[in-house]
C-alpha cells in the first residue's frame, strides 16, 4: 500500500518537514555514486548493531538510504504525514518526536539482530513514528490509498495505518525466522519500522493526554 494523500489538510506550510526532507535529499545526492565508494559511504553513516549503540550513528543513520527509490518512497511518506504532526506538536516537539523514534528504530533492530555488520540506513524508523503519532492524533482522517497494481481507495487513517504496523510485524516475523534458521535476511529493517512506530505512537499518547490535561486545569482556574 502506498499513501497517495491524506485529506486533511494543515493551515500553514510545513517547513521543518520541508528542511528534513531538503536534508535527505542532499545527504543521499552528496554521498550517491555507484560501487565502492557508495557502499563506503552506507559504512560511515550506516548504524551497525554489531558495532555497540551510537548515538552519532543513530542520528546519521536517518538521513542516508540505499537508492534512490529507498529515498523517494521515504520522503514522499513523510510529506504525507509529516504537516498534521508538525503542526499539531510544534516545531521542537515534531524534531524531537522524530528524533527518538528514529533512536528507537535502530535500538530494536540491534536488539534482535545484535550480530549483525549490516548497516542500517534510511529514515524509514523515524517516520514510522510520525505514522505512529498520525495514527494517534488523526485516527479517522481519510488516506487516499494505491493498492497496486491498478486499485486505489480512500481509508481511514486508522485501517491504514494498523494494517501497515501489522504487515510490518509478520514480515519482521519472517524475516527473524530465516534470519534465525538459515542465516539469511530480506535486507529490510522490519523491526526497525515496528520500533519506531510504537515511540510515535506512545510520544504522541503521551504528549495529547498531558496537553489535554494542561487544559483541563486551565479551565478550572
Amino acid at each position: 500500500m502506498l499513501p497517495l494523500r491524506d485529506i486533511n489538510p494543515s493551515r500553514a506550510f510545513p517547513l521543518l518537514t520541508g528542511m528534513i526532507i531538503a536534508i535527505n535529499a542532499w545527504v543521499f545526492i552528496e554521498h550517491y555514486q555507484e560501487g565502492v565508494f557508495f557502499e563506503e559511504a552506507l559504512y560511515q553513516l550506516g548504524y551497525i548493531p554489531a558495532l555497540g549503540f551510537s548515538l552519532e550513528r543513530a542520528i546519521t543513520s536517518m538521513f542516508m538510504h540505499g537508492s534512490w527509490a529507498h529515498l523517494l518512497f521515504n520522503m514522499w511518506t513523510l510529506w504525507v504525514f509529516g504537516d498534521n504532526i508538525e503542526e499539531a506538536l510544534g516545531k521542537l516537539g515534531y524534531l524531537l518526536l522524530y528524533a527518538a523514534a528514529g533512536v528507537g528504530a535502530v535500538l530494536l533492530h540491534s536488539f534482535l539482530y545484535p550480530t549483525s555488520e549490516v548497516p542500517v540506513v534510511g529514515a524509514s524508523g523515524a517516520i514510522s513514528g510520525v505514522m505512529g503519532a498520525y495514527l494517534s492524533l488523526y485516527p479517522r482522517a481519510r488516506i487516499l490509498t494505491w493498492v497496486p497494481p491498478w486499485f486505489i481507495t480512500s481509508l481511514p487513517a486508522r485501517v491504514f495505518l494498523i494494517l501497515w504496523f501489522v504487515l510490518q510485524v509478520v514480515q519482521g516475523v519472517v524475516d527473524r525466522y530465516l534470519n534465525w534458521m538459515m542465516g539469511e535476511a530480506s535486507g529490510v529493517a522490519f523491526w526497525a519500522h515496528v520500533g519506531g512506530f510504537g515511540v510515535g505512537w506512545g510520544l504522541a499518547v503521551f504528549l495529547r493526554d498531558s496537553r489535554l490535561e494542561r487544559d483541563s486545569w486551565a479551565d478550572l482556574r
